[in-house]
């Protein structure tokens, strides 16, 4: 699946979900998560920097997923974007998966945290993700840019500060550290 999304920062909560449950959206989650990155011990160092592809085990509840994404540059009419192409996994035990990974000469690079409130309205994802000391942040997840861009509309989000791009840019954004492994 190729991935688009966009981050919205520092939102009103309850006014959006508010918004959102009046369009008829359905809350799917909300609990916390815990993503370890891993990469191959001979491109550690360069991976911290900026990977072209990310190797993802996530703890998400009692759910586990082993997420490969590869990191495409794409123009959209508004500006050039960075998208995913994803391919997810599920995984029965967080630390015995982890433990194979090792085994195959992957290295855990970095890790973080954040509680996350999740809804769907038609194909479209909403996450509302809390990281400490950071505001929280709406991501919007659809597979067309004008979708997602309308949805900023319909949702009176156009004047907010967005973000296109990764985790790591929203940590810089607020001088939080980005906890490395």
């Amino acid at each position: 699946m190729l991935e688009k999304e966009i981050k919205i920062l520092e939102v009103n909560t309850v006014e959006i979900i508010n918004r959102l449950l009046d369009l008829w959206a359905e809350k799917i989650f909300e609990g916390n998560i815990k993503d370890v990155y891993f990469d191959f011990h001979d491109n550690v160092s360069n991976k911290k920097q900026e990977a072209e592809c990310i190797y993802r085990l996530r703890q998400k509840w009692e759910k586990n997923v082993y997420t490969v994404k590869h990191k495409k540059q794409l123009e959209t009419d508004n500006e050039k974007v960075m998208v995913k192409e994803e391919v997810e996994t599920w995984v029965a035990d967080f630390e015995n998966f982890s433990k194979m990974l090792k085994m195959q000469w992957m290295t855990p690079i970095r890790k973080k945290e954040k509680h996350r409130a999740s809804y769907v309205l038609g194909d479209t994802a909403f996450d509302f993700d809390t990281y400490n000391g950071i505001p929280t942040i709406l991501e919007i997840e659809w597979p067309s840019w004008d979708k997602i861009y309308s949805w900023i509309k319909e949702l009176l989000l156009h004047e907010k500060e967005h973000l296109v791009g990764w985790s790591r840019m929203l940590f810089d954004k607020y001088k939080v550290p980005y906890t490395y492994c």
